[in-house]
């Protein structure tokens, strides 16, 4: 008489544990998902998948850093005596007293030609420090100035800090149109930046490696360089 309940209650069993078995992908995890303490393997299944998550974001950061940093770096080698090539990356700030966020800007990554410095990193410098020129970099194109004339308080002086006579600064543009960081190449004392077709060319340069440093940030872009036309 207990025979056939007996049966079917192995049958169940057998059911079930080979139905977390295929969940899981294997005999073991299957076994203890089924059988063991299922709340607590799921808080270990919870932080395996955010440990890897994590080492995969940190893996794929690196790569973007340096795909990034090779782009500065042939652009640096288009623009005749710069010092160097900075990358602001625009974000949503902190909130002000008004509840309207206050966009700021990162340097996050930057080279140097020989026998110059980087510069000091950046963190969450207001956006108003770009308010001269924004309006010319929101059309997609580049703003050639120098530090003198610049009206700005706290970017005259870290142009003077690094030692910049003359910067141009160009947008960094994705492919819908959106501007997420700008490009800065400065020109240390005694030193000028080209003109006419020189710096139409070193402008278009710009624009190219801009879009590809746009689909890095991005997440999507190719991590290999792809330089424009011309290099």
């Amino acid at each position: 008489m207990l025979v056939q309940p007996f049966i079917t209650v192995i049958m169940l069993l057998f059911l079930y544990a080979g139905w977390h078995v295929r969940d899981e992908g294997n005999l073991s995890d299957g076994l203890e998902v089924a059988f063991v303490d299922t709340r607590a393997f799921r808080v270990k299944y919870r932080h395996d998948l955010e440990a890897a998550e994590l080492q995969l974001e940190l893996r794929h950061t690196a790569q973007t850093d340096k795909l990034i940093d090779e782009l500065l770096t042939s652009l640096l080698a288009r623009a005749p005596q710069a010092a160097r090539v900075r990358l602001g990356v625009v974000h949503n700030g902190i909130t002000g007293v008004t509840g309207v966020a206050l966009l700021r800007f990162d340097i996050t990554n930057a080279v140097a030609a020989p026998g110059h410095s980087v510069g000091a990193p950046l963190i969450n410098e207001p956006l108003s420090d770009w308010n001269d020129f924004l309006p010319v970099l929101l059309t997609g194109r580049c703003h050639l100035s120098s530090a003198k004339v610049e009206p700005n308080p706290a970017l005259r002086s870290r142009l003077d800090v690094l030692g910049a006579n003359n910067f141009l600064a160009c947008p960094v543009i994705d492919t819908k149109e959106r501007m997420l960081a700008a490009l800065f190449l400065t020109w240390d004392l005694n030193n000028l930046p080209p003109t006419g077709e020189a710096l139409q060319s070193l402008t278009d340069f710009a624009a190219g490696i801009g879009t590809q440093i746009a689909a890095a940030l991005d997440q999507n872009g190719p991590l290999s360089p792809q330089y424009p036309s011309g290099e």
